[in-house]
């Protein structure tokens, strides 16, 4: 884990000293500052590689609430933890880096754990590198909710593997506040009760499994919230809308960003493609074809996971891959994916598992995942777009 922080740190400070600030995107996104609160220049260049882009919203909630409709798209776990560690830490932003950092090394223990109930130990440990060195992994460690929900949604699966079921109930809910797809984790947790693997039977079980109904509870109390304070329980999906988001059935997204593929090609050769913003260096074709490679990853996971890892995890997987394929923007079909692909852990435990059969092979992918890890936290510290 600290191997990778140092490289998304170093990278990025690198990329800012050397390239400076998008200095309209972080106008535009972060007009408060919040990204940037202290007085000294130092400070604030230390802390850059940790808030990007939505960053700026979660502190926002944590400093004011929810105090218009787009926000509500961000749920309310992560910025109200962030609003009661600023209290100890005296800065909103240095709180919320320190619980996505914590958060993210409690999360790679969870998934070592919860591996090695069915893989051997270097498949494990090759798991756990994996998404450690992942190219977005620099999200694990930024003002973002990757890191939380990662180890909430572990932690719900690993304490229903090992019969711990107001555990299980209890990191559900808590997931289902963190972010939208949250409650999917009632999937996996139902399928574990019915099929199993896990250390107590049905019977042992007796009225436990009825801790699950936390999940959605948590679901419920944001929703009951926005009733109370605004009228507006239906606010976080609505705001999908305002954010440029719309279904497009499932796959819909996937669909898209798959015709689209042979003209943003062309464009790409031709050099005639679509810029995000002034001096930002990966345009909007660029992104739709990067945004593929991703799922492709996704989907040789899913497969590699099959017969590996309990089905169970690929019912949950296969829940949050077709959530996030169903959702495209007029820009980028795929926006964001391969920052949702870190909370589909299932798919990483099938790569690991495959890899974790050949070490010379796994750490070359490693090695070229943590290139790509270089690469990407220098443009995001540098406020270009990347997922």
């Amino acid at each position: 884990m600290l191997a990778s922080r140092l490289i998304v740190w170093g990278a990025g400070l690198l990329a800012l000293a050397s390239f400076g600030r998008k200095t309209s995107v972080f106008s535009a996104m972060d007009p408060g500052h919040l990204t940037a609160p202290f007085r000294s220049a130092a400070a604030n260049f230390a802390l850059a590689p940790a808030a990007r882009w939505d960053s700026a919203w979660y502190l926002q909630i944590a400093h004011s609430g929810y105090s218009t409709k787009p926000a509500s798209a961000f749920f309310p776990m992560y910025p109200l933890l962030i609003r009661v560690a600023s209290l100890a830490f005296g800065s909103a932003l240095l709180a919320g880096t320190m619980i996505s950092v914590a958060a993210m090394g409690a999360a790679l223990y969870l998934l070592y754990l919860l591996a090695r109930l069915d893989l051997s130990d270097e498949q494990a440990r090759t798991t756990v590198m994996l998404v450690a060195f992942f190219p977005t992994s620099f999200f694990l460690s930024a003002v973002y909710t990757e890191a939380l929900f990662l180890m909430l949604s572990i932690g719900a699966i690993y304490a229903a593997r090992t019969s711990r079921w107001a555990w299980a109930g209890a990191l559900g809910g808590l997931a289902a506040a963190t972010r939208s797809g949250g409650v999917l984790i009632l999937l996996a947790l139902v399928w574990l009760y019915l099929y199993g693997p896990r250390t107590d039977g049905k019977t042992e079980a007796g009225r436990r499994w009825l801790w699950l109904a936390l999940v959605p509870a948590g679901l419920l109390a944001y929703m009951g919230y926005l009733a109370l304070a605004h009228h507006a329980p239906l606010a976080p999906f609505q705001a999908e809308a305002v954010w440029g988001r719309q279904f497009a059935g499932p796959l819909g997204g996937l669909i898209k960003a798959l015709e689209a593929a042979p003209l943003d090609l062309r464009l790409g050769v031709t050099g005639k493609s679509v810029v995000v913003g002034a001096a930002d260096p990966i345009s909007w074709t660029t992104h739709n074809l990067v945004d593929l490679t991703f799922v492709a990853f996704a989907a040789a996971g899913l497969a590699l996971a099959w017969r590996r890892v309990p089905s169970a995890y690929l019912v949950y997987a296969l829940a949050l891959l077709v959530q996030a394929l169903s959702y495209p923007t007029a820009r980028e079909p795929l926006v964001s994916f391969p920052r949702y692909v870190l909370a589909m852990f299932p798919l990483f435990m099938g790569w690991g598992a495959w890899l974790g059969e050949r070490p010379r092979l796994s750490r070359r992918v490693i090695s070229g995942s943590a290139l790509l890890l270089a690469a990407f936290s220098g443009l995001w510290a540098m406020w270009a777009w990347v997922a």
